[in-house]
C-alpha cells in the first residue's frame, strides 16, 4: 500500500490480469474546487494491467473540494511554486518505496495538469510520462521552457476547443511553443468543453499501452 506523509492520497493498485508485476505508477490531480474521489472512476476508465495509481487532493482547501493555486485577481505563480515544491516531497517518497522517476506518471486535469507540466519542466529529472488534460499553462509567468534534458520524457496533452474555462487558442499556442524546443508530445484537440471525453480516455490508454 503506497501512501504519503504530504498529501492525503488515495492509492489503487494495478489490475493484474496476467503474469506481469506492476512496475509502474500515475500520479493524479484534480482541477480546481474538485477532489481526488472524483478521479477513481478516471483511474477505472483507463484500465490498465500494471498501472498503479496514487489520487492525491491539493493543498488548499477551496469551497466543497482543493486548489493548487490561487486564480485571478489572485497571484497563482506563488501556489504553483508551492505545490511544486510539494510535489517533488511526493516524488521522493515514491522513489523510497520503489518506484524509480522512470517508472512515474504525472497526471493532472486543469490546475492538476498544470503542476504536472511545470513541475516537469522545473525539474532535471525524466519520467515515464507527464499527461496533461485541459491545463492551463504559463510558460512566460513561469519564465518556463523545455531544456535539452526534458526532451526523453513523452508528453500527452489534450484540450478541448469549446473550452470557456481555458481558451483553446491559448494552450494551443504554448504547446507549439514547447513542441519547438524539442519536447515529444502527443498533441489532442477535442470538441468539448472543460471536461474529460471518452475518446481522450481511449487515445490516452493507447499512448499509456505504449510506454508501459
Amino acid at each position: 500500500m503506497i501512501s504519503s506523509k504530504h498529501f492525503d492520497s488515495t492509492f489503487l493498485p494495478a489490475k493484474l490480469n496476467g503474469p506481469k508485476s506492476s512496475t509502474k505508477i500515475m500520479i493524479v490531480m484534480h482541477g480546481l474546487g474538485d477532489h481526488k474521489s472524483s478521479f477513481v472512476g478516471f483511474a477505472q476508465e483507463i484500465n490498465i494491467t500494471g498501472l498503479d495509481y496514487l489520487l492525491i487532493n491539493a493543498p488548499k482547501p477551496y469551497y466543497f473540494g482543493f486548489s493548487w493555486y490561487d486564480i485571478p485577481p489572485g497571484n497563482p505563480i506563488t501556489g504553483i511554486r508551492n505545490s511544486i515544491q510539494s510535489l517533488s516531497k511526493l516524488i521522493s517518497e515514491l522513489n523510497d518505496q520503489g518506484y524509480q522517476d522512470q517508472d512515474i506518471f504525472i497526471a493532472g486535469f486543469s490546475q492538476g495538469g498544470c503542476i504536472a507540466l511545470h513541475s516537469f519542466l522545473s525539474w532535471e529529472r525524466n519520467f515515464a510520462g507527464i499527461i496533461c488534460l485541459s491545463p492551463r499553462i504559463y510558460l512566460e509567468d513561469m519564465d518556463a521552457q523545455a531544456k535539452a534534458h526534458h526532451q526523453s520524457t513523452p508528453l500527452f496533452i489534450a484540450h478541448g476547443h469549446q473550452d470557456q474555462a481555458i481558451e483553446f487558442e491559448d494552450v494551443d499556442s504554448q504547446v507549439k511553443l514547447l513542441k519547438s524546443q524539442g519536447l515529444e508530445i502527443s498533441w489532442h484537440e477535442y470538441t468539448m468543453d472543460h471536461e474529460i471525453c471518452i475518446d481522450e480516455i481511449m487515445a490516452l490508454r493507447l499512448w499509456l499501452n505504449d510506454r508501459l
